[in-house]
């Protein structure tokens, strides 16, 4: 829904108490009223966007014919080739969830539920390359938990990165780190 990506952006433009239904509705060309319609409270309208980025926090699930190696796909999971704009757009509006998210208890619990049904879906995934023989873990889902913790931490640093390259070499390096602990 445009309505959404639109709110999403002026949210990680913004941050949660600089955005207001009239600036969402301006951007969107609708009336408030047809704003209010649609989410009934700004904080709606935050979780609706929230969720909708949650969506894209990883590339998961994968084709079941995938020929990549499990360094290549984890890669791909996280998504760590993806251009400059769209990650930094991603990056932008993950810190605006992180900082914001004590506003509202509404944004936090949709915060969690986010990040656990992204960990269980990764957990899935390690689970069935387990059952392959790819990799050996005792607990898929901790396992997804550290490789997250590793992965969105290399991400989204407070102090950001000098260069395009240096994060990619750094997330790139954490899957190495990761998979040294992993493969049989």
């Amino acid at each position: 829904m445009q309505v959404i990506e639109i709110a999403r952006q002026t949210f990680a433009e913004l941050g949660y108490a600089g955005t207001t239904t009239d600036v969402v509705a301006m951007r969107c060309q609708i009336s408030k009223q047809t704003l209010y319609r649609l989410f009934p409270s700004k904080q709606e309208l935050f979780v609706a966007a929230a969720k909708v980025s949650e969506q894209t926090l990883l590339a998961l699930p994968r084709p079941m014919d995938e020929k990549a190696s499990i360094e290549e796909t984890i890669a791909r999971i996280f998504e760590i080739a993806r251009g400059d704009d769209p990650a930094d757009d991603r990056a932008t509006f993950v810190r605006t969830i992180i900082r914001d998210q004590s506003l509202a208890p509404e944004l936090a619990q949709a915060s969690r539920d986010g990040i656990l049904r992204a960990r269980h879906d990764l957990a899935g995934w390690l689970g069935t390359q387990v059952e392959k023989g790819l990799l050996y873990l005792d607990d898929p889902l901790s396992a997804a938990r550290l490789l997250m913790d590793m992965m969105f931490g290399g991400m989204y640093p407070p102090d950001g990165w000098s260069s395009p390259e240096k994060k990619r070499e750094h997330l790139e390096l954490c899957i190495k780190v990761f998979l040294r602990g992993a493969v049989p």
